[in-house]
């Protein structure tokens, strides 16, 4: 658990994890120079036999994140943000997946998005339903269309990892490296499994959310794991080809239009990203259907 600026939040985190009904659990939270008062709240759990805690400067998230991994002692990961809150059960029922199915890299599930009044409002991440899927099917939808797992969902085997210094991303990454993560680990194994019901709730408003004041970040970002997962697994399982780089790059341009004309009107960043995407893949009927849309909303 990487922690900065979570004081409003992070108790509701911890005690989340502590209230699961497994028996076993080590819970690795990780203050990343924190400017508020989230120590003193974190202190209060302590000292606790399932708590390892440590301080450093900020250095980012994905910092955080790599120290969190590299202090933890579990065959069985999971991260789990600062400001999101797990079922008490959600741990029993992905350890259990995990056991019974060796070859199934790691399990994730639908999220259910909370105001902060802690009332839901939706829910996100459900793509094929309860059971196994092919790791490549994910690892395909994931590179062409984006991210879509909700990350605080997910637990995971470690043995995927083999950068010890930086076992869950680059520090550089200040957004997008669970979406990075999640495509090196669908490469490596040959299953995961998707559970059909939610079992964490996610904050989601104004301030909690990918895009909004950090999307420059984020396209940006995006455009640095394209690149580099196209490097790393051109001859990979399965292969990243010319074709596929293609079709990535113009959905994340037909991702970033949508944001720039719906979000925030930003027209002529939308137009740029159109003629990136045409540029990128000519045939790409996503944007096609975008611009049809348009359309018909002024005609």
């Amino acid at each position: 658990m990487p922690v900065y600026g979570g004081e409003d939040f992070v108790a509701d985190a911890i005690e989340s994890v502590l209230d699961q009904t497994v028996d076993s659990v080590e819970l690795v939270v990780v203050n990343d120079g924190s400017p508020d008062d989230s120590e003193a709240v974190i202190e209060e759990y302590l000292p606790h036999d399932d708590i390892v805690y440590a301080s450093q400067d900020n250095a980012g998230v994905t910092a955080a994140t790599n120290r969190a991994i590299e202090l933890a002692s579990g065959e069985y990961l999971g991260v789990h943000p600062q400001d999101d809150v797990s079922e008490p059960d959600r741990l029993e029922k992905q350890v259990a997946v995990l056991d019974e199915h060796p070859d199934v890299g790691f399990v994730y599930s639908p999220a259910t998005f909370v105001d902060l009044d802690g009332e839901p409002f939706t829910t996100w991440g459900n793509w094929r339903g309860e059971g196994r899927v092919d790791a490549a099917a994910l690892f395909e939808k994931l590179y062409r269309e984006g991210m879509f797992l909700a990350s605080p969902s997910v637990l995971f085997r470690r043995d995927h990892i083999t950068d010890d210094e930086r076992p869950w991303g680059d520090p550089d990454l200040r957004v997008v490296s669970d979406w990075e993560h999640w495509l090196v680990a669908a490469q490596h194994y040959d299953a995961v499994y998707e559970m059909a019901d939610p079992i964490v709730r996610m904050l989601r408003d104004d301030d909690h959310a990918n895009l909004g004041r950090s999307s420059d970040t984020v396209f940006a970002e995006e455009k640095v794991v394209l690149h580099r997962i196209r490097r790393q697994y051109a001859d990979g399982d399965p292969p990243v080809t010319r074709r596929h780089f293609a079709r990535a790059m113009s959905n994340h341009s037909v991702r970033e239009l949508r944001y720039r004309l719906y979000e925030t009107g930003e027209y002529l960043c939308g137009l740029r990203a159109t003629l990136r995407a045409l540029r990128y893949d000519p045939r790409n009927g996503d944007l096609y259907r975008e611009y049809g849309s348009i359309l018909r909303s002024l005609f």
